[in-house]
């Protein structure tokens, strides 16, 4: 059992039971382009170390240790659990405990998890003189190469915003575990039924809500159930109120989402904010272009003027429409395509007009800035493109439109797929940002050119329909507002 296993239990029964009888797909948020064990030696100055193995045994571990000092991801076990160290000093008995973050901050949960390595690792008979995490320096720059003393930090206390929170090792020796009493539990425990928490749906939602909770995936478009950011929906459909059209009132949060979502199934099934959507509709102007992103996250930086935690953009698409005809163009890169591909975005891109992308602000805003900042040579023309940059997503967003075929989710997926369920992103190989990533690193590494070239084509499908997929919504507005003042 990994202690992975127990936070599971703690979060959720359920949650440890399906895990154990479902294999759970991995995928790495980041990528990972250095050796982490090779950068931290040569911060710490470690000449000599020895790298752990799965499955390796405490007494293996610790014959290793007559040989090493240094030991990274050393494996132990005690009373049933098992640990990863992500890196051990040892010397004669006692040992530092080191935990190697890609994070810029140390925060206090990290003593949390150390709670658990000081349980397994004293319980075979090891003193821990100290503790310490690793983390990345916020401020660091790559130039030319890697430089691995100034990427990372040491701290023996946590640290958040740049300020010490107390020291690392008195914290964790602050926490009792009864670990006994949970192992006991975790070895009975056979069988829960689901009971819905803030946990279930909170900011890492589990991924086993739709086992537990069918029901949200069968229920009516106009359920009350798809009502957003409702505290007492679940509590409205006990007292019989099945349908947004007879949600009560008193229980409504009453933001505009909420209201445009009531009118709309009071109205047959579409709201319009007529007046507002105009006057929405009205700002844009021709030619209009759609514009998307694909880009890939690197907690340590690859390439020049990267920071840590930065991003590196691979892929744009492009849709102009003058009012009249549609044009299309495309760019993706491998390595450091950075500069390909604002070369690229500058050629193709109208001088002038609106520019359309969906939750533009959080994104495509951020990434045009971005490159202006790695080529200054470009920086004015780039942030011009800034300047007549539109959301797309904000007439969903701040209920001037609302279909309840939406069913409470307003990504471009969704809506894309209700207004033309004939091209849908299911059909596609890459149906979302993250597979996208995941087919551009394995095409990035691909040695085989026809099977980079279907990686391609499958990547340039996906973001191509992004861009054409706001193509229709912008139809679909101007289409819907017309039927709004026909009436």
């Amino acid at each position: 059992m990994h202690v992975s296993d127990i936070k599971r239990f703690l979060r959720c029964p359920r949650l440890y039971q399906l895990s154990l009888e479902t294999k759970m797909e991995f995928h790495l948020y980041f990528n990972i382009s250095t050796d982490i064990d090779v950068s931290i030696a040569k911060k710490l100055n470690i000449e000599e170390y020895y790298v752990g193995i799965t499955n390796q045994e405490s007494s293996d571990t610790l014959l290793v240790a007559n040989s090493y000092n240094w030991i990274f991801k050393a494996r132990f076990s005690y009373n049933g659990l098992r640990i990863r160290v992500p890196l051990l000093y040892i010397n004669e008995g006692h040992c530092n405990v080191y935990s190697i973050l890609l994070s810029t901050q140390a925060l206090e949960n990290e003593g949390n998890n150390m709670a658990y390595t000081k349980y397994v690792l004293e319980g075979n008979g090891l003193i821990i003189d100290n503790y310490y995490i690793i983390f990345l320096n916020k401020d660091y720059t790559y130039k030319d190469k890697l430089d691995d003393k100034k990427l990372w930090i040491i701290t023996d206390c946590f640290i958040k915003n740049d300020k010490k929170m107390g020291n690392i090792k008195e914290y964790v020796d602050s926490i009792s575990l009864d670990l006994d009493d949970v192992l006991y539990q975790m070895d009975k425990y056979e069988f829960a039924l689901p009971i819905r928490t803030n946990k279930c749906t909170g900011r890492n939602r589990c991924p086993f809500f739709d086992d537990c909770f069918p029901l949200d995936k069968i229920i009516d478009d106009n359920s009350i159930l798809t009502l957003v950011s409702s505290k007492y929906k679940y509590e409205m459909l006990e007292d019989g109120i099945k349908y947004l059209k007879d949600a009560d009132l008193k229980r409504v949060e009453g933001n505009k989402v909420q209201m445009a979502q009531i009118k709309a199934d009071q109205s047959g099934g579409l709201y319009v904010d007529k007046e507002k959507l105009k006057t929405w509709l009205n700002q844009l102007e021709f030619p209009i272009s759609f514009l998307d992103f694909e880009w890939d996250l690197f907690p340590i930086p690859p390439y020049n003027d990267m920071k840590v935690m930065d991003v590196l953009l691979f892929q744009y698409s492009l849709h102009v429409y003058d009012g009249k005809n549609l044009s299309h163009y495309e760019c993706i890169g491998e390595g450091d395509s950075r500069e390909e591909i604002a070369m690229s975005l500058l050629k193709n891109i109208p001088k002038k007009g609106s520019v359309l992308a969906y939750n533009a602000a959080g994104a495509e805003k951020i990434r045009i800035k971005e490159l202006a900042n790695y080529f200054p040579q470009y920086n004015y023309e780039l942030l011009k493109i800034n300047e007549r940059l539109v959301d797309m997503a904000t007439p969903f967003i701040t209920g001037l439109v609302y279909d309840t075929r939406m069913r409470g989710s307003f990504t471009l997926n969704t809506i894309e797929n209700m207004i033309d369920n004939k091209h849908s992103y299911d059909d596609l190989e890459v149906s979302d940002g993250m597979k996208a990533v995941k087919i551009h690193r394995e095409m990035t590494n691909c040695q085989d050119e026809k099977q980079k070239q279907i990686y391609k084509k499958q990547l340039l499908e996906y973001c191509g329909l992004d861009t054409y997929s706001l193509y229709k919504i912008f139809k679909w507005l101007k289409m819907i507002l017309s039927d709004q003042n026909d009436r």
